[in-house]
């Protein structure tokens, strides 16, 4: 009998599983955190995490100083996922450095290939949240009043403009400290980046769109909690992206499968899936 799709996608990734613990996407035994990451939250959204991958677990302790940090915000978000989603906890106490780095947005340097302003704050916010965290309050309303800062008239959120990408991201940053997203009134802005044959644009107008943006507008959904009538054509898009393999590339028009564009197809289909589904939606918990 031939394998379903989600099946293909399963023995892709596994296949990608390094001899000394980890993953990478093009298969060498050259693993990293973040291919590391993408395929057990990938797995986790498939019903596949492995329960028995002590090399895995080891690869990922290396990671974290001995003060809890670690090299850099991407670096340690991901390990803490990765660590989660395999049942364990940082070796050490990660804190003290996420709250050190959780600063407004604009306040720490942004890498020139980086798609949104809100990257960072977005990540350590999401640590937060899942590691039970307690914010301060006074950092709180820093951090929320920087944010809403940089919302536009369009109710979108970027720098210079708004993005679907930097929107989601800001919006799952409000709602992770508390504010209530609901009056920013930013579906509005969502509706504008829906199209009727990518699902949702980066900016209203602009094609073609790409696997992360489809990604950001249905999340910006979730945390909304907005049906977008474009979820359809998500979806399809979605599925367009999935090649033989098993693996999934970021653009309907080919190119190589990627595990963090694998995790980004399931995680907006698992997203759209919820939503339809009417089950309640936690702020940067729609992903997996």
């Amino acid at each position: 009998m031939p394998m379903t799709d989600d099946q293909q996608t399963i023995q892709y990734i596994t296949e990608r599983r390094c001899a000394s613990g980890g993953y990478c996407f093009y298969r060498l035994d050259e693993p990293n955190a973040g291919d590391t990451f993408h395929a057990l939250a990938s797995l986790a959204m498939l019903g596949e995490v492995p329960d028995d991958d002590d090399a895995t677990r080891s690869y990922l302790h290396f990671f974290q100083h001995n003060d809890g940090g670690f090299a850099n915000v991407n670096v340690g978000h991901a390990v803490c996922r990765a660590l989660g989603i395999l049942g364990e906890k940082p070796r050490a106490d990660p804190t003290g450095w996420i709250l050190s780095l959780l600063l407004p947005p604009g306040d720490s340097a942004r890498p020139v290939e980086s798609s949104s302003l809100f990257g960072n704050t977005y990540l350590l916010a999401d640590l937060c949240l899942r590691l039970g965290i307690a914010v301060p309050p006074d950092k709180k309303d820093v951090l929320i009043s920087a944010v809403l800062g940089y919302q536009h008239k369009d109710t979108g959120f970027g720098s210079p403009y708004s993005t679907i990408i930097e929107t989601s991201h800001a919006l799952a940053i409000l709602a992770a400290l508390g504010y209530p997203v609901s009056m920013t009134g930013s579906t509005e802005f969502v509706k504008h980046c829906e199209d009727l044959s990518f699902g949702f644009l980066a900016v209203p107008g602009v094609t073609p769109a790409y696997l992360e943006h489809v990604h950001a507008g249905v999340l910006a959904s979730s945390v909304l909690g907005y049906r977008s009538p474009a979820h359809g054509t998500c979806r399809d898009f979605i599925s367009r992206c999935l090649l033989g393999n098993g693996g999934y590339t970021r653009s309907v028009y080919g190119g190589s499968a990627t595990l963090e564009n694998t995790y980004l197809a399931l995680a907006a289909r698992a997203m759209i899936d919820r939503i339809a589904g009417s089950e309640r939606t936690d702020p940067l918990r729609c992903c997996d």
